[in-house]
């Protein structure tokens, strides 16, 4: 664990797995549960001592930043409000789906249920497939019978729609339960 302090009011804190488990922080979706503020606070008490910080009056708001190895903290120290708010900012995730060989998309294309998705597909390399919704479990099952449906970052899309081929785009086809076939 590395303690940096930027500034008056900004400190950087690098932990790696162990020091996470070791302070009980976990920033996955159930992330939001008493140990994580706990571990937080730990943490917070061992981060003053190391800065000299006096926790009096002052609020932090710490910013994460987590990776496969490490977590990165952004601590910024304000005067203290009113009450305490603990905010874990989610990080957004597409669907995306990779297909190795050209055999395996024109397979996946070739089933009825491929009509019903809207996506694009671009080629970099592999086959991308980018849904324009999130995937439901059946059509993500489906999908991963012919390739890999992975949760990629919004940079990672964007990398593979300017520097892909844009292969084709289909737009998504909604279907009516009771859609009436009278002429009017």
């Amino acid at each position: 664990m590395t303690i940096d302090r930027l500034g008056e009011g900004m400190i950087l804190v690098t932990l790696m797995n162990d020091d996470m488990s070791r302070y009980s922080l976990d920033f996955k979706e159930e992330a939001d549960g008493e140990r994580t503020r706990r571990g937080l606070t730990r943490l917070m008490y061992r981060v003053g001592e190391e800065c000299g910080l006096n926790h009096r009056d002052k609020c932090y708001l710490i910013e994460a930043l987590p990776g496969k190895e490490s977590c990165l903290l952004i601590i910024s120290v304000r005067a203290k409000k009113a009450r305490r708010r603990y905010r874990i900012k989610r990080e957004n995730r597409v669907d995306c789906c990779r297909f190795l060989s050209l055999d395996d998309l024109l397979l996946w294309m070739n089933r009825p249920e491929s009509s019903r998705l809207g996506y694009a597909l671009y080629q970099t390399g592999d086959y991308y497939l980018l849904p324009d919704y999130p995937l439901s479990k059946a059509e993500r099952s489906i999908l991963n019978e012919y390739g890999s449906v992975t949760h990629e970052s919004p940079i990672a899309v964007a990398r593979i729609r300017e520097h892909g081929i844009l292969l084709r785009e289909h737009p998504r086809r909604h279907y009516f339960k009771y859609a009436s076939r009278a002429a009017i």
